[in-house]
């Protein structure tokens, strides 16, 4: 396994300050992701309750699966009234889009239901239409509703995350709502097992999408579930052994991963994979690819 050095002078994160040139960018989506967090605490109670199935979770259905967009509509129309203002003004050519998405939810109260339905199914043929509806470009709109159902979603797994068992569940995305991981983090490990590695602690991912941290093996790929160790490799700083880039040559994607083991660092894990957005770039110009795309790590295009 490679581990080559490259140079970074930051101390470590999750604390620290981050060089000028990045340092708007990272402020501007920390601040975005502590909104998530505040309009999710705000939210009325998750609106449905779920009969836990031990056997569909350890068959790989997430505990949303086959969501009702429906069951959504009320959740995204509370987060709009308070996260699109706020959009408006941490990302202020967005101010616009905010305004005229504000409008027509409030207009039009199928019109948050028409929206979800095409994003949960990831369809731009649904959703271009729509966009062009309220005079706003497609990325806009995807990128402003996936940030009010993504608070909806943490809110959900607030309530549903007890529910998960983490001996039912060994796969790469998350077992309340489906979404993809945007980080990992190595931890402790409680007790001895052939899934987990003593020393090298236990690996949690955390969903992009509601928050929720799951157990994963950690010499597994979660893109494509490659294991031959000679396809992958971990990148790290010199000095910042504990900041890391995990690649696969199989799939050409790669995980950000902030290793705590023994640290005693307090870390919060939602603004790890802002704060690690340095690597991105590190990782990206060897030619991987992000496991999630996001708004902060387009940075090839």
């Amino acid at each position: 396994m490679k581990m080559p050095h490259m140079t970074f002078t930051r101390p470590d994160v999750p604390d620290a300050p981050l060089p000028p040139d990045i340092a708007e960018l990272v402020a501007g989506f920390s601040a975005l992701i502590e909104l998530r967090r505040d309009a999710a605490s705000r939210l009325p109670d998750w609106p449905i309750s779920l009969d836990y199935d031990p056997e569909a979770l350890a068959a790989g259905r997430p505990l949303l699966a086959n969501l009702d967009p429906a069951v959504l509509v009320r959740g995204v129309c509370a987060a709009s009234g308070t996260m699109l203002p706020a959009m408006a003004g941490l990302f202020p050519p967005l101010a616009p889009a905010c305004e005229r998405l504000a409008i027509g939810l409030s207009r039009d109260p199928g019109l948050a239901e028409r929206i979800l339905a095409a994003l949960l199914d990831a369809s731009d043929d649904q959703l271009a239409p729509l966009a062009a509806s309220l005079g706003l470009p497609l990325e806009a709109l995807v990128f402003l509703t996936r940030e009010l159902v993504a608070a909806v979603l943490r809110q959900a797994a607030s309530t549903l995350s007890p529910l998960v068992d983490d001996a039912l569940w060994q796969r790469p995305s998350c077992p309340v709502c489906g979404g993809a991981p945007d980080c990992g983090m190595l931890k402790e490990k409680a007790e001895q097992s052939e899934f987990l590695i003593a020393k090298a602690g236990r690996l949690g991912l955390h969903c992009s999408l509601c928050g929720h941290v799951w157990r994963f093996p950690r010499l597994v790929c979660p893109v494509c579930g490659e294991t031959d160790h000679n396809k992958r490799e971990i990148f790290m700083a010199a000095g910042r052994e504990r900041e890391r880039i995990h690649t696969c040559s199989t799939c050409g994607r790669y995980l950000l991963v902030l290793d705590m083991v023994d640290s005693g660092m307090a870390c919060d894990v939602d603004l790890i994979p802002i704060r690690l957005v340095h690597l991105d770039a590190v990782a990206q110009a060897k030619g991987f690819a992000p496991l999630v795309v996001s708004a902060w790590n387009r940075l090839s295009g």
